[in-house]
């Protein structure tokens, strides 16, 4: 196992107890908030099935794989500390699943709905266990006013939830391939309304927010959605999704690598 060990025990269990743990920006380098940012408009410029355009048809929503495509992501995914971390969480042996840039932009970032994000590795890659974790890396500050990630705490312990296939194909995204259903505003996997006032009863909202540089590490089974950007601000996000590489991808029909990463070598730390 990774040698570093950034977490305190309470740490941990704060995670294990809440679906999700927020750290402060200084638990990153300044200098790799700075090359990330450096990095994100060449993303952005790929044109291709890797980036996710919002209903509108223009503005970016979403550029995926961007672990394999970029050195910069690919360099940040193997840091010590971060990689030292998911390691306390879920287990030596790790590798990225997905990775994504996730970019509200503003006026124009529209909403994430209520949803787990396990429920989509299950049923579209064959992912058999939830031992994911999500690291998010803020790009720009996130505040009450540019979309932040709202959880609901504890939700990760009730398991997938109630939820309905949602059939066919999103508004504006008619013509895209039908991976796409899991990429777009409208969820696929839609949760009842009763079942998420019911855990927002028991669990509180909270609002994940902090300045550039915080580090968000989530549970794939917390519930959780986002607002539209009303704010003249960007909201970048750079999201990694590591896998311990015992619970491998098994479906049948793989969607793009981009989406389900084919390459199941545990990562080792930079030097």
């Amino acid at each position: 196992m990774n040698a570093v060990a950034p977490l305190t025990g309470e740490q941990v269990r704060a995670y294990a107890r809440d679906g999700y743990l927020l750290l402060g920006s200084e638990f990153l380098a300044p200098d790799v908030l700075a090359e990330v940012k450096g990095a994100v408009p060449m993303m952005l410029a790929e044109d291709g099935p890797r980036r996710v355009l919002e209903r509108d048809g223009r503005t970016v929503r979403s550029v995926y794989g961007v672990h394999q495509t970029n050195d910069v992501v690919a360099r940040v995914s193997r840091l010590p500390r971060l990689l030292g971390a998911v390691q306390q969480l879920i287990g030596d042996g790790v590798y990225v699943h997905q990775s994504k840039v996730n970019v509200k932009a503003p006026f124009a970032g529209d909403q994430w709905e209520w949803h787990q994000d396990y429920i989509n590795w299950l049923r579209c890659d064959g992912i058999d266990r939830p031992d994911l974790v999500n690291v998010a890396v803020f790009l720009d500050e996130v505040n009450e006013f540019n979309g932040p990630l709202t959880f609901i705490r504890a939700s990760h312990t009730e398991g997938i939830l109630a939820g309905s296939d949602n059939d066919g194909m999103p508004a504006g995204y008619e013509e895209a391939p039908s991976w796409t259903a899991t990429l777009t505003a409208t969820e696929k996997y839609q949760i009842r309304h009763d079942v998420i006032a019911d855990l927002a009863n028991r669990g509180g909202l909270v609002n994940a927010k902090g300045p550039a540089g915080s580090v968000l590490l989530f549970h794939p089974n917390v519930l959780h959605a986002s607002a539209p950007n009303i704010s003249p601000f960007t909201r970048g996000v750079l999201l990694l999704v590591y896998n311990t590489v015992r619970n491998p991808p098994r479906a049948s029909d793989p969607r793009p690598d981009f989406l389900a990463a084919r390459d199941l070598v545990a990562l080792a730390p930079l030097p």
